[in-house]
């Protein structure tokens, strides 16, 4: 059996794990602030875990094994977005090197689950102290790797992926727009997402320029500020032809164009985990996608 595989962000998603509910700001004293989102408010326990149970649902109905992290402890308030503690690449895991205190213990919740696999054991890769990485912020696709330079993943984090993987894959540095542009991009999945075969949903002004070979590569869903703060861009593909999506008034035009280009969207309502700044991708890490 694999143990870890994904070569592209669309290929058909067999088994990932999704972000934990339960325990959510145990002990309100451990919880941080991290990002604008959470500033104006955050959501209540009653209600991630119906998102969050029917998200699961909706992954299982199309086949996909879901795994949830270990509780780590009250010191962790958060572990509802486990796509930027680690990210799979090819046949390897790499985990990230978090900007924020609060959560660079969340990824002891997902150690258990690894060890659980059967076959050869676990290729994970460490980056070293200097080298910020999260996953929102990593895309593999079409033969390349993306490396979101933002507010959370650094150019040294880009450096060292090239050094892992610059023989496999052509890797390149993506600038996402600074705050101070006004622009609320925290990750690259909030700006860009490859969704089917050749299309991205894509919020061109989140990007201090949008290199040419995403250009060349895509053919743009084009996203408008008010659906890029309801993170109309961040939905997770579960294959091809399928994409899981936000129920949300947002969203409704984004979706709608990907139903006109040929994909079936599976709506399900997700407000909670929003507030706190991500949605389906960000509460995802795929293990393996085939």
């Amino acid at each position: 059996m694999k143990v870890f595989c994904q070569k592209n962000e669309t290929d058909r998603l067999k088994t990932v794990i999704v972000g934990r509910w339960k325990g959510y700001r145990e002990v309100e004293a451990y919880t941080e602030i991290v990002n604008a989102d959470q500033e104006k408010g955050l959501p209540e326990i009653d209600q991630l875990q119906s998102e969050f149970e029917n998200f699961q649902k909706a992954l299982e109905a199309e086949g996909v094994e879901v795994r949830i992290p270990d509780y780590v402890g009250k010191f962790v308030y958060d572990q509802l977005t486990p796509r930027d503690i680690a990210v799979t690449i090819d046949n390897k895991l790499v985990l990230c090197n978090m900007v924020k205190k609060s959560r660079r213990y969340e990824s002891a919740g997902i150690f258990p689950l690894l060890e659980d696999f059967s076959g050869d054991e676990p290729d994970v890769l460490l980056p070293p102290s200097g080298c910020f990485l999260e996953g929102g912020d990593i895309m593999v696709d079409k033969g390349r790797i993306l490396v979101g330079i933002s507010q959370r993943s650094n150019l040294d984090g880009f450096e060292w992926l090239r050094e892992q993987f610059g023989d496999q894959y052509e890797v390149h540095p993506v600038q996402t727009t600074k705050p101070e542009k006004g622009e609320n991009v925290l990750h690259l999945d909030c700006t860009f997402n490859p969704v089917g075969k050749n299309h991205a949903l894509i919020y061109p002004e989140g990007f201090a320029e949008i290199p040419p070979f995403i250009k060349d590569s895509y053919t743009f869903i084009t996203v408008n500020r008010v659906e890029q703060q309801a993170l109309a861009t961040n939905v997770l593909s579960v294959d091809q032809e399928t994409v899981i999506a936000r129920t949300h008034p947002d969203c409704a035009r984004v979706n709608d164009k990907m139903r006109e280009v040929g994909l079936r969207v599976i709506e399900v309502n997700f407000d909670g985990a929003p507030q706190t700044g991500g949605s389906f991708r960000c509460c995802t890490m795929p293990l393996i996608r085939e």
